[in-house]
Parts: C-alpha cells; structure tokens; sequence
C-alpha cells in the first residue's frame, strides 16, 4: 500500500508530580498515551507538522512501541485493520486542512522582485 500523510501533534505527558514530557505524536497515538498516562495527563496542544507513515505497518511501529498486549487493547487484535483505518481516516483530515487555508498564490508574486 502507498504511503500516508498524517498530521503530527505537540502533546505533553505528564507522568508524575515532578515530570512533564512533551512528545510528537500523529493522532492515532493519543490514544494509547491516555490509556497509558490517565486522560487527564495527556494535553494535546498543536498541529506542528506531518509525517509520512505505511498505514498498515503502523501496527507493528506501536506494537514495538508500547507492546502488542497494550494496542491490542485499544484497536482490537485484528492484526492491525481498524488502527489502518483510523491512520487512513486522520490523513483524510490532513490532507484537507492544507487546501483550505492554502496561500502559495498568495506568496508567489511577493518573491518576485518589481520590473
């Protein structure tokens, strides 16, 4: 299968009294991070950027991760069909966001120096 561009998020892990971590992270992986931190203890803050990912590899990327156990816990042991759904569903997402608020026509004249 082709390649997936899905967005990247900015996201702080806070896992315990004294540490916060902030991680990148596509939005698939929240999941998994609330579930391994509490839901209060992962904030989500901005898109930061895009990754390209093989969305029916990224089963065995989290399984090596956080363990096989854990994510089939949270998108069922199916050998990885509903998380390449979800890969497949965020890049929909990506994918649109760029169209919308698109300037490079915008830019393009501004480059070019006044004859």
């Amino acid at each position: 299968m082709s390649k997936t561009i899905v967005p990247l998020l900015s996201v702080t892990v806070r896992r315990d009294a004294n540490t916060i971590t902030p991680v990148t992270v596509p939005p698939h992986e929240l999941t998994i991070l609330r579930s391994i931190f509490g839901k209060e203890n992962v904030q989500e803050g901005e898109r930061v950027g895009e990754v390209e990912l093989e969305s029916t590899e990224e089963h065995g990327r989290l399984s090596a991760k956080y363990g096989a156990p854990r994510v089939a816990k949270i998108y069922g042991d199916d050998d990885g069909e509903r998380l390449t759904e979800q890969v497949e569903k965020n890049a929909v997402k990506a994918q649109k966001a760029p169209a919308d608020k698109s300037t490079k026509g915008d830019k393009a004249p501004a480059d070019k120096a006044p004859e």
